[in-house]
Parts: C-alpha cells; sequence; structure tokens
C-alpha cells in the first residue's frame, strides 16, 4: 500500500465505513456491463481454469437470477436464496491434480476433535487497513486458538483470543498519540469462527475484552473476517500438485456483507505440507449499504472485491502455519441530484452528478505452529 497519512486512532478503528467520504472521488457513471473497465480484471489472479470455473458460475445468474452478478451486487434476496447466513461454506473441486493425490482432510473428525486435529496454539496475526489515502495503524495481534469452552455449547467453534495486542514494527505513517494504550486495551478480545468437522467456515462473532471500548468493535471485526479467510476448506476429494478448488462463503468483508469466492491451487507438496495459492473474488449481498459519508438516497451500483495471497498448510490442520493476503475492495455508488456528494473533487472542479467511488485497501500475515516457533528463535 502507498504512504498515507493516519487518522485519531479512535477514529482509524471506527468502521472502515465510517470514514469512507475521506477516500472517495466522484466519477462520472460507467455504462451498463463495464464492471471490469473500471478496475482490474477480476480473474487475473486465478488460475484459467478457476477463471472458468467463476465466469461460468456468474454466467448461471442469466438463468438463475441468483448467481455470481456481473456489476457485483445481488438483486434482493438472491444472495438469500444462494447461499443463507450461518450456511457452511460450499466447496467444489476444479480440477484433482497430479499423481500422487492425496486426501488433506484427516478422516473421521468431529468437533469434539478439533484441539487434537487442528493444531491449536499460539498465533500471530498482523493487519493492516487504507482507505483512500487514509491509514489505520498495522497492529499486531498475538492470539491463541483453541476450541470453544464446553459450557458455552458450541465445541463446533474456533475461538481466538487476543493476548497482546501492538502496533506493528512497520508502520504507513507516524502514529498518532495514545495509540499503543488505545490497541492494548483490545486484550481480552475474543474472534470466534463456527466450523463444520471438515473446516467449513459458517457464522463468525467477535466479543470484544472488558475494556476495549465500543470504537474499536470494526478493528476487531476486520481481525475475525481474516481469520476466517485464512480457514481453509478442504477439498472432497484427494489432490496433488496443481489440483485446484473454490469455497462459497457468505460473511462480512471489510464491513460488507458479501459472498466470497476463495480459489485454491496447490503449488506444491513436501511431505505432510503443501503451499497453496489463494484467490478470492466477492460480491455484495445487497445494495442496503447504509455508509457514513455516503449522501442520502445513494444506492450501491457496483462492487469489486478481491484479495490475493498464498498460504502453507500442514496436512488435517485448519489453519495455516505461514499465510499472507492483499486485500482491495472499491464501491460505485449512484448519487441523486439532489444530495450533494460528501466526496470532494480531485482538483479544485465542482463535483460532478454520477458515481461516487469508495477504495479500500487492506493486508493481512498470519504465523503459527512451527514457522511461529522458527521466527520466534531468531
Amino acid at each position: 500500500m502507498r504512504a498515507a497519512r493516519f487518522v485519531p486512532i479512535v477514529l482509524a478503528l471506527m468502521p472502515a465505513t465510517a470514514v469512507l467520504g475521506l477516500g472517495c472521488e466522484e466519477k462520472k457513471a460507467p455504462e451498463a456491463g463495464s464492471r471490469r473497465d473500471a478496475g482490474a480484471d477480476k480473474y487475473l489472479a486465478a488460475d484459467p481454469k478457476l477463471a472458468r470455473a467463476l465466469q461460468s458460475a456468474e454466467a448461471a445468474s442469466a438463468a438463475t437470477d441468483n448467481g455470481p452478478p456481473a456489476q457485483g451486487v445481488f438483486s434482493a434476496g438472491a444472495a438469500d436464496q444462494r447461499h443463507p447466513h450461518g450456511m457452511p461454506t460450499r466447496v467444489d473441486l476444479a480440477a484433482p491434480g497430479a499423481d500422487p493425490r492425496i486426501a488433506w482432510a484427516r478422516t473421521g473428525a468431529t468437533p469434539g476433535d478439533l484441539a487434537r486435529v487442528r493444531g491449536y496454539g499460539p498465533a500471530i496475526l498482523e493487519l493492516g487497513m487504507q482507505m483512500g489515502r487514509t491509514a489505520t495503524p498495522t497492529i499486531d495481534f498475538s492470539l491463541v486458538l483453541g476450541p470453544s469452552k464446553k459450557a458455552e455449547g458450541a465445541s463446533g467453534w474456533l475461538v481466538a483470543e487476543v493476548r497482546k495486542a501492538v502496533p506493528a514494527k512497520e508502520q504507513l505513517g507516524q502514529l498518532p498519540p495514545g495509540s499503543e494504550r488505545d490497541i492494548a486495551s483490545m486484550e481480552g478480545t475474543n474472534l470466534r469462527v463456527q466450523l463444520t468437522p471438515d473446516g467449513r467456515a459458517g457464522d463468525e462473532q467477535v466479543q470484544l475484552g472488558k475494556a476495549t471500548p465500543p470504537e474499536l468493535d470494526r478493528i476487531a471485526q476486520n481481525a475475525g473476517d481474516a481469520l476466517l479467510l485464512f480457514t481453509v476448506p478442504y477439498p472432497p476429494d484427494p489432490v496433488g500438485v496443481g489440483g485446484q478448488w473454490i469455497a462459497e462463503t457468505r460473511m462480512e468483508w471489510m464491513g460488507i456483507d458479501v459472498l466470497a469466492y476463495r480459489a485454491y491451487k496447490v503449488k506444491a507438496i513436501e511431505g505432510d505440507r503443501m503451499v497453496l495459492s489463494l484467490a478470492v473474488q466477492a460480491y455484495a449481498a445487497n445494495t442496503d449499504t447504509p455508509l457514513q459519508g455516503v449522501p442520502k438516497g445513494a444506492t450501491l451500483e457496483q462492487f469489486d472485491a478481491e484479495a490475493q495471497g498464498e498460504c502453507e498448510l500442514v496436512r488435517g490442520e485448519l489453519l495455516p502455519s505461514k499465510g499472507a493476503l492483499q486485500e482491495r475492495m472499491t464501491l460505485f455508488f449512484q448519487t441523486t441530484a439532489e444530495e450533494p456528494s460528501a466526496a470532494q473533487p480531485e482538483q479544485g472542479n465542482q463535483p460532478q452528478r454520477g458515481m461516487m467511488v469508495a477504495k479500500l485497501q487492506g493486508e493481512a500475515t498470519l504465523l503459527r505452529g512451527d514457522d511461529l516457533r522458527a521466527a520466534s528463535a531468531r
């Protein structure tokens, strides 16, 4: 991400959508069907077979009216029909890959086996976000991963407790005064992801720590989103090098209700460890996105969200030992003539009628297991 200015910590850690006006710009409305012209082609990061699979799913919307829409925004009710909230991730195999092929999910696992099978324990999650030219502090979360307590009656939940939160060593700019104290207040926050025994995510929850002010809820939500994106739902059949599969998940991402498609490809296998490339494409679940900084009456007309990354996974474990993800999101809002836009013209011109554009970027990295121990030893 490019160099950016920081906003005060409490504002910076409010919902990303609460400061969209700082990262918006006026655009003329693009012609119908020109979503790809407005940004990078959404399939560029995907393997050709995965790209064709995503394109095929998108084309299905013409017949069923509930497939991924070309403009990136589902019609009313279509996302709920296709993938309701809480429904576990759906996984489709695109290609089995070369021999030898290996079943990466350990068979016979139940939610009660999660602590033994998934390799829980300490982890470090680093998270940063930029909204237009405004950045939030990049934060290192020291987590302890484990199953939920039996008393809670939800043994199928992955729980990541924040034991410590500190500013990362590398920042996009100078931290505002008091940032360290505000960030440290997130200790005790719990990030929760509901799981099936084979690692498919369903619901997601965040519980702030006792001393965490509610203004920091969005950064905690962003951390929970990143944790969910890093979970790896296993393919239904054995795969080898070149194996590819797609996972469809209903989730919140950077404050937006989306259907996210994670496309995985096996790049290498060494013993019980495999290297995966990851390409994410997401679609807004509806047009009802009431964001502060967006004019009253504006509607979400186009949406483009994607991420690219790589992770290294040990067989039978839910989360990578090492993973990195680059995220990008662009929202196009149709404004009305009666309502002035919150966005300011770039070079002093009067605001144009048409599209207002909001841009978000994010970075997330995860270390756990042997990779975390090796990094700590250094």
